[in-house]
């Protein structure tokens, strides 16, 4: 029964290690209609005036294409505009731009620096990322422990993905004491919540006094 269990943690981590943007966590409030021109105007108008917020609708809009043609130059500017004001969320989209090399070649240092920045935040998203990073020892020296820590705070929110790579470090023993029925259970766990998105959406823990909503 084990061989079996372990060959669908097998199955399941090869998806479940891909980096994932950070836009994937938070798009329903902040996605600007497509219609919207005059809407789109005054976006970049509060953008140029400083506003967080609006630099990363900015970013993501220049990312997809929505309301402006497609162009990841512009929107990796405004990423970093707002990922320097402290926005998570383009913290780790900036970090995936990095890791992936979607807009000139990949630089995994930028990527492992920006996604630190998200995770101390409790960025879901940027903790998974972060801890493949030093699980791979890709613009980070590679840290197993380290890795299990990152990928275990991101399944301590019961974020699918994050689970199922967790089972497979306990599976193997990397990072974390092997163990198997332990590897079976979040695998297992991660199966049955893989339909509930909003695992995966939440911000996870904050430091007090910190808010990148802004």
């Amino acid at each position: 029964m084990l061989r079996r269990d372990k060959a669908e943690i097998l199955l399941t981590v090869l998806v479940a290690l891909l980096p994932i943007p950070g836009i994937a966590q938070d798009t329903g409030s902040i996605l600007i209609p497509e219609k919207a021109s005059a809407d789109f105007v005054a976006l970049t108008r509060r953008a140029l005036k400083g506003d967080t917020r609006s630099e990363l609708r900015l970013g993501i809009a220049f990312e997809f294409g929505q309301g402006v043609g497609k162009n990841l130059t512009e929107a990796m500017h405004w990423y970093r505009l707002a990922a320097d004001r402290g926005d998570a969320i383009a913290q780790t989209n900036l970090g995936y731009f990095y890791e992936t090399g979607v807009n000139g070649r990949a630089d995994p240092v930028q990527a492992a620096k920006w996604y630190l920045r998200a995770a101390v935040s409790g960025f879901v998203r940027a903790q998974f990322n972060l801890g493949t990073l030093y699980l791979r020892g890709a613009g980070v020296e590679k840290d197993e422990e380290l890795a299990a820590h990152w990928i275990k705070e991101a399944a301590d929110t019961g974020c699918p993905a994050a689970m199922a790579a967790l089972g497979d470090l306990y599976a193997n023993g990397v990072g974390v004491p092997r163990d198997e029925r332990k590897a079976v259970e979040l695998v297992h766990r991660a199966g049955n919540k893989k339909a509930d998105a909003g695992l995966c959406t939440s911000y996870g823990k904050r430091i007090p006094g910190r808010d990148s909503s802004r």
